[in-house]
């Protein structure tokens, strides 16, 4: 299913596959709607939007809540391309006097199968109800469902070329990724980022910042718990590490703020990975660590199949067993890659998606991940979900796949600066630097 929600909104995805649910707000505080787009299953063998809407209202009529006034303030049914659809807001009124609320609450229902339906349920304020309600039906009636068969083929095809593109990256492509290294042998400098958000009053502010540095180096590189003397012969191996440190503040003054230290590595043959993530919450002189390991280890005569492994170490939380899963056996995006993919791209001048396995940080699962490459300028716009489920991210990069700026969902943005500008700009907002 796909449609196009009210400009300024903010999408987040919670659970996966047929579970999967959306929330979409609009981006102020407070949002004038909430929308909850969800899978519902009759449970009859057949039925249709008019007759859910039949059975919601009879079911809160027959159960009236004490102090409580129900109403149907609006219904209709349609088609919508070929499919029987519904919309219906009621209103509801609870509490007396000074403690009465009262809201709006709407339901798009669509068909897509005998006994199944796309729903989004929407909530509203009373006085925002006749404005925001014809504004959220221009943009359910964008919606359309995609034919199955059709869609099997595109995600397959995007996994082919994402493969195709992976086949391609030899340890010389690879290292095509890496950032350049100073006139006289010096190591890359990092690249700095800042993290910014705009506030319901329109006004922009800092919520962070980021620097990332792509260089070659060995395997134990990656586990700063790892003195270079103690490393093994596997650890000694080399390949492509991102190194990634991220300050995020917890609070307006800075008071409160998170540390991220991650480091991702691959070997050049792309045979093995290696991960740590390790994120330190700040406040005043009180701090607590939490650490996440990912290894990929190569097939062995007991594991033909190489197996991605992912332990994740949060305080006062009782340790679990590491995450297990096979690698696929086309289209594997390791870590490393995945921060760097947009320097791997080939030059295009029309639109190309891409398909990837890939693991989810924010799922916390090896995922199909996409990525639609857009020609832009110089340099070009891509658009990735993490999961088939997840909202889109927006970035921009340059000719060499540098990035420039990134939107995501939750409101952030990412911008390219350098090390100087950000700490006069933290400096002079009184922010934390050290």
């Amino acid at each position: 299913m796909r449609f196009r929600p009210p400009v300024q909104s903010i999408m987040r995805a919670d659970g996966s596959g047929l579970t999967a649910q959306w929330t979409i707000s609009e981006r102020a505080d407070p949002p004038r709607f909430v929308l909850r787009v969800s899978r519902l299953i009759a449970s009859d063998a057949t039925s249709t939007p008019a007759q859910q809407i039949d059975s919601y209202v009879k079911s809160v009529s027959e159960r009236p809540s004490p102090n409580a006034v129900f109403a149907v303030r609006s219904r209709k049914e349609f088609e919508l391309d070929g499919r029987p659809a519904a919309l219906l807001y009621t209103s509801l009124r609870e509490g007396t006097g000074e403690d009465e609320v009262s809201a709006v609450q709407g339901y798009f229902i669509l068909q897509t199968a005998p006994n199944e339906f796309v729903v989004i349920s929407s909530l509203l304020a009373e006085q925002d109800f006749a404005s925001v309600s014809q504004l959220l039906e221009r943009s359910f009636r964008t919606m359309q469902v995609a034919n199955q068969a059709a869609l099997a083929e595109e995600r397959a095809g995007r996994i082919a070329r994402g493969d195709h593109l992976l086949h391609g990256l030899d340890a010389e492509a690879m290292r095509r990724a890496l950032d350049p290294v100073g006139p006289k042998g010096e190591a890359p400098t990092p690249r700095w980022y800042r993290i910014t958000r705009v506030d319901a009053t329109g006004d922009v502010k800092d919520v962070g910042y980021m620097t990332i540095v792509v260089i070659d180096a060995a395997q134990g590189l990656a586990n700063p718990d790892r003195r270079e003397s103690e490393w093994t012969k596997v650890e000694k191996e080399r390949g492509l590490l991102v190194r990634v440190q991220v300050r995020t503040l917890l609070d307006a003054t800075g008071t409160a703020f998170s540390d991220t230290e991650a480091r991702y590595w691959t070997r050049w043959d792309r045979g093995r990975e290696f991960w740590t993530v390790r994120s330190t919450m700040r406040k005043d002189r009180a701090s607590s660590t939490s650490t996440q390991l990912g290894i990929r280890s190569e097939p062995t005569s007991g594991s033909p199949r190489p197996i991605l492994e992912v332990a994740d170490v949060v305080p006062k939380e009782v340790a679990t067993a590491p995450r297990r899963w096979p690698i696929p056996d086309i289209g594997y995006l390791s870590q490393a890659e995945s921060l760097v993919l947009p320097r791997f791209f080939p030059k295009v001048v029309a639109p190309a998606d891409y398909g990837f396995y890939c693991f989810d940080p924010r799922s916390g699962r090896l995922a199909q991940r996409v990525d639609r490459q857009v020609p832009a300028g110089k340099g070009f716009s891509i658009a990735t979900q993490t999961t088939l489920e997840a909202p889109a991210i927006t970035q921009l990069v340059d000719e060499r796949g540098i990035l420039l700026k990134r939107s995501s969902d939750d409101g952030s943005v990412i911008e390219a600066t350098t090390g100087q500008a950000l700490l006069d700009l933290w400096q002079k907002k009184g922010l934390p630097t050290k």
